[in-house]
């Protein structure tokens, strides 16, 4: 009999793309990873016992499944009655309950996971290489800093230097960028991430202006020397 939460197939080292998510938080999510696969789990609010109650099958698009009705009672899906063998498409929300009412039986909702490539795209911020320059030098930070409660992003020595510079005349720091009194600077190793992608590109992009300048200056050496022998 498989574990509490798990699904009555042999459990598989693929990614876990959907889950059955009870409403009592005293049981746990049932995982699907196979394509296809009989659940087996808890169906009834006041006992353990594990039941094989329904098939699942995920559809083509990776965001829907088909339900089968494997019990010998109804199930109802969003409030559907499905009977024995009967098929129904539910997709990530839907409500699930392996009985033929909501008295005695566990409230299940079906929750597609994000893919990997998702995740990917999730995860894809637009970088504006003007809004990663620090105002005081106004070149891409380095080793960048950020103050508080503005939230402005400087590069450390820049910032250490005007620092050093305040201190000098008066008993609080401005923020070189919109004057707020300064609380408190830190690293922002968030950021340096951001600028460290930011340096590549640029040194991407000065690699691509030189190639492109030596291929004009070719072209236009070419171009002479065509000239002259034509001449």
């Amino acid at each position: 009999m498989a574990e509490v939460g798990e699904t009555s197939s042999q459990k598989l080292s693929q990614d876990v793309w959907a889950k059955f998510v009870p409403s009592d938080s005293r049981y746990c999510d049932v995982e699907i990873s196979s394509n296809e696969v009989v659940i087996c789990s808890e169906i009834i609010s006041s006992s353990l016992d594990k039941h094989e109650w329904c098939k699942i099958t995920r559809n083509s698009d990776h965001s829907s499944a088909t339900l089968q009705n494997k019990s010998s009672n109804a199930i109802l899906v969003d409030e559907a009655v499905v009977q024995n063998e009967e098929v129904v498409e539910i997709t990530c929300g839907t409500e699930i309950i392996p009985g033929p009412d909501r008295a005695g039986y566990l409230n299940y909702r079906f929750k597609v996971m994000p893919g990997k490539e998702s995740c990917k795209q999730q995860l894809k911020i637009p970088i504006d290489v003007e809004h990663a320059k620090c105002c005081i030098c106004l070149n891409v930070w380095h080793d960048v800093v950020t103050v508080a409660p503005c939230f402005h992003n400087f590069c450390n020595g820049c910032f250490s230097e005007w620092l050093r510079r305040s201190q000098d005349k008066r008993a609080t720091v401005l923020c070189p960028h919109c004057r707020a009194v300064v609380q408190f600077v830190g690293r922002n190793h968030y950021l340096r991430n951001v600028e460290q992608v930011v340096h590549q590109i640029s040194l991407f992009t000065m690699h691509l202006m030189n190639l492109l300048a030596r291929f004009c200056v070719s072209i236009c050496a070419f171009l002479i020397s065509q000239r002259n022998y034509l001449e």
